[in-house]
């Protein structure tokens, strides 16, 4: 849970860092031509409600991150169950955070498009014309662009994501990568079997010196740590 937090935390500061970046970059490729300025205190005012937006785009990003970790968690179990393995395992939660948040920041731009004259109200016109001058004409365009980017982006890296699985036999446990390769081990080549302390979670090591950390894949069951063992002959290390 703190991994998480500390996740979403450093997500709202690099937009929050980023975002004035891109905005001079968007000013000099596409300059606000000749604009009326807005006054100081409308500029503050301004400035105030775009940190509302900000803070209303984190929300929509946390909620769709969450959402997304845990549809794809489910969707990768349904996905890979097969009946030629006794056990399959399949990232956790944990595991899929990541690609969630990038896909939870990406979409978290519509529904923060499409509430924006609601968090507005009056101030909507107001607010565009205040976009016009800091990030210029085409600034529509451009982020047009760059979410179509970061959606195949975070598409690629979630199916990327999603080949991860480990399937385990009575005489082989076969390991396929975020790449979709597959390495087969049979039993005798586990070297060790550590226990972490947290149910359900080992490091299995191999004799290629290959670790399997269960920590980011679904809970362990004991029948199936007992077969790894009882097939290798080692003893589970705590």
């Amino acid at each position: 849970m703190i991994d998480i937090l500390k996740s979403l935390l450093l997500s709202f500061i690099a937009v929050a860092i980023l975002l004035p970046v891109l905005r001079f970059a968007l000013r000099r490729l596409s300059p606000a031509g000749h604009q009326l300025p807005l006054s100081a205190e409308e500029s503050r005012y301004m400035q105030k409600k775009e940190w509302q937006l900000t803070i209303a785009y984190f929300v929509f990003a946390s909620v769709l991150s969450v959402f997304f970790s845990g549809a794809l968690a489910m969707l990768s179990s349904i996905l890979h169950m097969s009946p030629e393995h006794l056990f399959v395992m399949t990232p956790n939660f944990r595991a899929f955070f990541a690609p969630g948040l990038l896909l939870g920041l990406t979409t978290a731009l519509l529904p923060l498009r499409l509430s924006q004259s609601t968090f507005l109200s009056q101030d909507y016109d107001l607010y565009k014309q205040y976009l016009r001058q800091q990030e210029g004409l085409r600034s529509t365009r451009f982020y047009g662009i760059l979410f179509g980017i970061m959606l195949v982006f975070s598409l690629v890296v979630l199916w990327f994501a999603m080949r991860w699985h480990v399937g385990v036999d009575e005489n082989q446990v076969q390991v396929t990568n975020l790449l979709n390769q597959e390495r087969t081990y049979p039993h005798r080549a586990i070297e060790s079997i550590h226990y972490t302390g947290i149910e359900g979670e080992y490091l299995i090591t191999f004799d290629d010196h290959t670790v399997l950390n269960t920590s980011y894949l679904k809970p362990v069951s004991l029948d199936m740590i007992a077969l790894m063992s009882d097939r290798s002959g080692k003893r589970v290390i705590r």
